[in-house]
């Protein structure tokens, strides 16, 4: 399945049940190797996935391969664990990294 796909089949699991999410107001970048984008926008309760978005220096922009973005969204990944390994890259707050790993495993837990 395409990165793409994953990511909006997730976005539509959060779409139809918020609770995680609700009050949630951030703006995620991922940046793959070797040149692909994703944004992926909560706002109120509501994600967005936007395929190349253009760059946001508001957002938290995570660096890593597309394999360990589908280990991220399939729940197996561990991102604090990446990160000190240089598997993952932050640039912005690493807390915000770790609530969106939070937030990715409820929704895989609740999925299983």
């Amino acid at each position: 399945m395409s990165t793409e796909k994953r990511l909006l089949q997730l976005a539509e699991k959060m779409n139809k049940n918020p609770e995680k999410i609700n009050g949630l107001n951030r703006h995620y970048q991922f940046e793959l190797k070797p040149q692909a984008r994703y944004g992926v926008q909560f706002s109120d309760g509501t994600v967005q996935v936007d395929k190349e978005p253009p760059y946001s220096e508001e957002a938290c922009i995570l660096k890593m391969s597309e394999s360990n973005l589908h280990k991220l969204l399939e729940g197996t990944w561990n991102p604090t664990v990446a990160y000190m390994t240089g598997q993952l890259k932050v640039d912005g707050e690493v807390r915000h990294a770790l609530k969106l790993h939070e937030i990715v495993k409820h929704y895989t837990d609740s999925t299983k």
